[in-house]
């Protein structure tokens, strides 16, 4: 009977008529140094021994198979140890081949607009530019935003994956003599009303099936949002029609909205931060991990409009080392807290998962899916929503 169920499931699902379907995955802050630390081409120095990247990633890399996956890489990427870092109490520099690893994972849109992109001043964001650069020419397919010229900065970057179209642009708190002109490389500040009016008005220009925007923004280690947040971040949806907003900076996970057909995570929390506090000792749970989400997205031919079909949430653990998926027994605990968490601040604007039972992780699922990823995820899963 089991068998049964699955071959018909398969059936129905392959039967169906394919629509343009994305897969994007995405999680939080990423580190691969610790403080004030060389950088080192082969890995993370202790002491005297090296370790190598892939001990940090190793339970990491079966959850990027998205045909989309984000993370937001907060720290000065530079192959130079001789950069004078700025008076901050963290001051983080990662080796290129560290994000050449995270590529080789699948990693393919990066964020490095955030407080620690002018860890080295000036000098440091132009050594990130330049090494994004050249990982750029050997992997066509990636794509960063968050430091430029202003004009740069300003202009959503804009790429195709199977028949979809994304816009995708950045946000940071900072300090504001990092902010972008024409005259200097810097990015754009989220507390700064020029820059987000500005940044809006071009993705309200911008031609693409889906838009999404990244905010650094929200205390650390505060699971609640900033005064005002929800309306500002709300902003970018209402008038320039941004469809997903990926939030992080506060090293903890917040709220997720549903707005009409929008998603807004107010923060992921940490991803991999090598170096970073071992959260798993707060006892607090809805501050001890990370939040790792899949969307499936598919687009509909008839009217070209794209919605989300389906999501997960998985959470993270050991996010200062070696991250890996939370043990469902734990999972499930943090995944009620988040739906606890998001109506408390959200009321009947937050996004609520099941939780499956055999994993733990949070699961959303829409009756009108088309998407076949979707519908495999889900099939034997949940009753859908």
């Amino acid at each position: 009977m089991g068998k049964f169920k699955i071959v018909s499931t398969l059936i129905l699902i392959f039967s169906l008529n394919a629509h343009a379907d994305v897969v994007l995955t995405m999680g939080g802050d990423v580190n691969f140094n610790r403080n004030r630390q060389a950088a080192h081409p082969d890995g993370v120095v202790y002491g005297t021994t090296v370790t190598p990247w892939k001990s940090f990633t190793s339970q990491l890399r079966p959850l990027i198979n998205g045909d989309i996956n984000f993370a937001n890489i907060e720290t000065v990427v530079s192959s130079t140890n001789d950069l004078q870092n700025e008076e901050k109490k963290f001051a983080f520099k990662s080796h290129p081949n560290a994000i050449r690893h995270l590529i080789g994972m699948g990693f393919n849109l990066f964020n490095i607009s955030n407080n620690h992109t002018y860890d080295y001043g000036f000098i440091g964001m132009g050594q990130t530019v330049f090494e994004m650069e050249t990982l750029k020419s050997e992997f066509p397919n990636m794509v960063y935003d968050g430091v430029g010229s202003r004009s740069q900065v300003l202009k959503p970057k804009v790429f195709d994956v199977n028949g979809i179209r994304f816009a995708f642009a950045s946000l940071s708190i900072g300090e504001p003599r990092f902010r972008a002109t024409t005259e200097k490389i810097g990015m754009l500040l989220i507390r700064d009303d020029r820059d987000y009016k500005e940044l809006v008005e071009a993705f309200a220009r911008t031609q693409a099936d889906y838009k999404i925007l990244s905010i650094h923004f929200g205390t650390e280690g505060k699971v609640t949002l900033e005064e005002g947040q929800k309306d500002r971040f709300e902003y970018a949806v209402k008038y320039g029609g941004v469809q997903l907003i990926i939030g992080h900076h506060p090293h903890v996970i917040r709220p997720v909205e549903k707005w009409a057909d929008r998603l807004i995570y107010y923060s992921l929390g940490n991803y991999l931060m090598v170096g970073s506090a071992d959260i798993t000792k707060k006892a607090d749970p809805n501050t001890d991990w990370g939040m790792f989400s899949r969307l499936y997205l598919e687009k509909d031919p008839a009217t070209g409009t794209v919605k989300v079909d389906a999501i997960e949430v998985i959470p993270l653990t050991n996010t200062h080392g070696r991250t890996a998926p939370m043990t469902a027994d734990k999972a499930g605990g943090r995944i009620d807290g988040l739906n606890k968490l998001s109506a408390m601040q959200l009321g009947n604007y937050a996004m609520r998962f099941d939780i499956d039972p055999m994993t733990g992780r949070g699961i959303f699922c829409d009756s009108e899916m088309t998407s076949i990823r979707a519908k495999a995820m889900c099939a034997g899963q949940l009753s859908l929503k």
